[in-house]
């Protein structure tokens, strides 16, 4: 939806949530009340009037909309696929997730991959996605988990995930894969960055339940990353552990010691899986040694 916010009455409005249903709208440009604007959604084959492409809007003009450029993906009708918004709830905390499955004509490989979002703190959307687009043609069904932790879910949301990561959000994930896992004969698991992390994470914590796995410059031991990463705030911030952004201090073995305890290179020894490990050479954030 696109939704117009009042900041000095804290009204809101929203816009155009019925023409686009759950395609995801991305604002390119403002000037005044007009705004340009991207339509985009998982399944690239919509209905006649919700094609995806530029859309351009004038809120003063009681939402006069002008569809000018529509994407060529949208008139093939056997590309497609199809997804689910789920809601889960774990100890009283609640989240969501997107299914996505082969379309009609597609083959069915019987395979969920579980992928969960880097960040932690960002989200999945309903936005078109290639990566989902082509597992699905190729019959995959994925699930994408916006965990505790992901932006959409409110601020205590977000408070809540620093000091418990490698447990709550774990858990959160391991969750959603339990529930949407029944009718599949295969579970894997697959994400980048604090997606890796997560991955690490499941594979070590559920070594049986998980069949293969792939890593994208994944977070493994980050007692060893705070002192190489171009980000070692983060470190400390999802660790729980008080810093400051100008003068960071030098990790002691306290600061080492909750680090290590909540990355999932504590885990190596229970992996049964094979992993697919990707790590760029020159990465500043994720070091190939040192991740």
């Amino acid at each position: 939806v696109l939704v117009k916010l009042n900041t000095e009455t804290g009204s809101k409005e929203y816009l155009l949530d019925q023409r686009y249903g759950t395609s995801c709208l991305d604002v390119l440009d403002q000037i005044g009340s007009r705004l340009l604007l991207f339509v985009s959604d998982l399944n690239p084959i919509l209905s006649e009037n919700t094609k995806q492409g530029i859309v351009f809007v004038d809120l003063s003009d009681g939402c006069a909309i002008k569809e000018f450029w529509k994407s060529r993906l949208s008139d093939n009708p056997e590309i497609s696929c199809k997804y689910t918004i789920k809601s889960y709830s774990r100890e009283g905390s609640e989240y969501n997730g997107i299914l996505i499955e082969p379309g009609e004509g597609c083959s069915d490989l019987k395979t969920l991959i579980i992928f969960p979002h880097g960040g932690p703190h960002s989200m999945y959307t309903t936005a078109f996605r290639y990566d989902t687009y082509i597992l699905a043609q190729l019959g995959y069904t994925t699930l994408l988990v916006n965990y505790t932790g992901s932006l959409g879910l409110g601020p205590e949301s977000i408070s809540l995930l620093p000091g418990n990561v490698g447990d709550m959000d774990v858990k959160d994930v391991h969750h959603a894969a339990m529930e949407t896992a029944p009718g599949f004969e295969h579970v894997v698991v697959m994400g980048g960055s604090h997606g890796g992390f997560l991955t690490g994470h499941l594979i070590g914590q559920y070594p049986d339940f998980y069949k293969a796995a792939a890593m994208r410059n994944p977070v493994i031991d980050m007692s060893s990353m705070v002192g190489v990463s171009d980000i070692p705030d983060w470190c400390y911030c999802e660790s729980g552990l008080d810093y400051n952004v100008y003068h960071l201090p030098t990790p002691d073995p306290t600061a080492i010691t909750a680090m290590l305890d909540k990355s999932p290179i504590r885990y190596i020894d229970q992996v049964k899986c094979p992993v697919l490990m990707l790590i760029g050479a020159k990465d500043l954030r994720y070091h190939l040694r040192k991740v």
